[in-house]
């Protein structure tokens, strides 16, 4: 049974990529602690990333940091600004702020609630 822990945390991470929802529990999405203490809220519709240039190229999605308010490009745009921000600050979670999007992402689990 031990075992089967990251093979569990795999296929909740391969249904996520895949666009399905990832479990609930009681302790919050999939028991991670950082998604509990930071659950989807309005981000308002910011239309550009604090930290891109011209040189980075088109913005393809923007993420809204949970913990401070930095909005930041997505890992598809080449400045990953929202991953970097993360890395940077070490602030956990990001939600999406495209229109209709709440889903929120944990860098420290990979964990997508």
């Amino acid at each position: 049974m031990e075992r089967d822990t990251p093979f569990r945390r795999f296929r909740q991470r391969l249904q996520a990529r895949r666009g399905a929802r990832v479990e609930e529990t009681p302790e919050g999405p999939a028991g991670c602690e950082h998604l509990l203490a930071f659950p989807a809220r309005d981000v308002g519709s910011p239309q550009d990333c604090d930290d891109h240039t011209e040189s980075d190229g088109p913005v393809v999605h923007l993420r809204t940091c949970l913990t401070c308010g930095y909005v930041g490009c997505c890992d598809s745009s080449k400045g990953r600004h929202a991953t970097a921000h993360s890395e940077h600050t070490g602030h956990p979670v990001m939600q999406s702020a495209e229109p209709g999007e709440t889903w929120r992402w944990c860098y420290v689990h990979e964990q997508l609630g």
